[in-house]
């Protein structure tokens, strides 16, 4: 893998456990990824990168019958500016949500 994609996994795993210390979540769960950033990537391989990445930290797996709802946005944005909003609903609890800044 590349050396950037490999270093800006870190850093996304870094601020969620930096935000969520609880045990992972069971599901299922909807997920909602804003991303505001140079565009550059697919955003199917944005998803993957999150959900790769928080793999047994903010959920327990990645398999559809955990997270069977996803939403991604990406906004155009400077480098500068760029950040993620990660939004994770417990689906049979709405009023149980989880909101992640990710830079």
């Amino acid at each position: 893998m590349p050396k950037a994609y490999t270093e800006k996994r870190k850093a996304l795993l870094a601020a969620i456990q930096e935000q969520y210390t609880e045990a992972p979540l069971e599901g299922p769960l909807r997920v909602e990824i804003e991303v505001q950033g140079e565009g550059r990537a697919d955003i199917d391989n944005v998803a993957g990168a999150l959900f790769d990445t928080a793999n047994g930290v903010l959920w327990v797996d990645d398999r559809v019958s955990i997270i069977p709802e996803l939403s991604v946005k990406l906004t155009k944005a400077r480098r500068e500016q760029s950040r993620w909003v990660v939004r994770v609903y417990v689906i049979e609890s709405q009023d149980r949500q989880l909101s992640l800044l990710c830079l």
